[in-house]
């Protein structure tokens, strides 16, 4: 199926009315054809994300995080807004190509809708042509400059350069300076189809199955809540840069913590939150996605991007209207329309919508789920 007759698929429309209709180019769920031209990755570290002190006293004060008590929302999934950053040399040459981040879309929603959670790209591309941002050296200050260039309001910021180093860089909850740095060669290509959406993992607070800011987690497992990432569904991981083949196999050279029995490791090959080989990684646990999930609704600087551009509507709705969020959908396309301002992504709960006049506000519409028709009709 070709993405033009996918999109067709997802939207009918029977009348256009008084407003814009801007087909959504990031949305689709069914995997691409990845792009034959791709930046070199070359010799990167993953990730440079590492927990602050102000990350640990804020974990630490969270109530442990239990499996997860229902389905995560996949048939009505969260929205979330993406403004891209593209930083090109200061004549406009070089940078992430479109073909590039329409895979990158793609491999990020596939690998985020086991969590029911998709992203879609707010507002036109932000194209920055500048020499010195370029090429961003291994310095934290440097990289954090990059992640104040126009910002965005009410989105994740995420910036396309060439990062010296590293594969990706995000920041937590708690972070003064907010935004996602990725490296034009870890991305959208096959080598590297896990590296984005292992950053927006950060971004909601989950840490590497590796991590050691908390204690170092026994393989054994009898210290999981409070040592490791602190999630029990998350086997003690060593770190396993180079000790996972392209079979996602674990070569078991990590000797055990002198700290603990001698259970040996067993760790994640496949998890997302892992250094495991790239091409492996492509899932989530209960428990990861659990936290994520809380930590979009629960923390004040994600909740916001529930609440921010995306309207819904849902012609059962018990709502009566108000802003046509997530958990208070309008009734009706119009009333979505007329709490939207412009530029703002309404996403329709699969069935036929009446329209009548919308105001001619130019929004974006999109199928609220992962199956079914939208129809708009008079």
């Amino acid at each position: 199926m070709n993405p033009m007759t996918e999109r067709k698929e997802m939207i009918m429309i029977r009348s256009l009315a008084t407003f814009f209709l801007v087909i959504n180019l990031a949305l689709p769920m069914a995997p691409a054809p990845h792009a034959q031209e791709k930046a070199p990755r070359g010799e990167k570290t993953e990730c440079g994300t590492v927990v602050p002190p102000g990350q640990v006293q804020a974990e630490l004060a969270r109530e442990a995080f239990a499996a997860l008590a229902s389905p995560p929302p996949t048939d009505a999934p969260y929205y979330l807004p993406l403004t891209i950053h593209i930083v090109h040399r200061g004549d406009g040459t070089g940078g992430f190509r479109p073909p590039q981040l329409e895979v990158a879309m793609r491999d990020l929603n596939r690998m985020w809708q086991p969590v029911g959670v998709q992203f879609f790209i707010y507002g036109e591309i932000d194209h920055i042509n500048d020499d010195t941002r370029f090429n961003v050296p291994n310095d934290q200050a440097a990289r954090d400059a990059l992640r104040q260039v126009n910002v965005v309001a009410n989105t994740i910021n995420v910036y396309f350069t060439n990062l010296a180093s590293l594969c990706g860089q995000s920041t937590f909850t708690t972070g003064a300076i907010q935004g996602i740095l990725m490296s034009n060669g870890c991305a959208g290509n096959t080598d590297s189809p896990s590296s984005f959406a292992h950053e927006i993992g950060h971004y909601l607070d989950l840490y590497h199955t590796h991590e050691t800011s908390f204690g170092v987690e026994c393989p054994k497992g009898n210290n999981c809540s409070t040592a490791g990432d602190r999630l029990c569904d998350t086997a003690a991981d060593p770190g396993l840069g180079s000790r996972v083949d392209t079979d996602c196999v674990y070569d078991d050279s990590a000797a055990t913590p002198m700290s603990c029995d001698q259970t040996p490791y067993n760790p994640p090959t496949r998890n997302l939150m892992s250094y495991s080989t790239e091409v492996c990684r492509d899932q989530f646990t209960g428990n990861q996605i659990s936290k994520a999930l809380r930590v979009l609704r629960d923390t004040a600087n994600r909740r916001n991007l529930i609440t921010s551009v995306a309207r819904y509507v849902d012609p059962l709705s018990g709502a009566s209207g108000g802003n046509c969020n997530y958990n208070s959908p309008c009734r009706t396309v119009a009333k979505a329309v007329q709490a939207a301002q412009d530029g703002d992504f309404i996403f329709l709960k699969p069935g036929a919508h009446e329209a009548l006049s919308l105001g001619g506000k130019r929004v974006t519409l999109n199928r609220w789920g992962t199956a079914g028709l939208v129809e708009i009709a008079p």
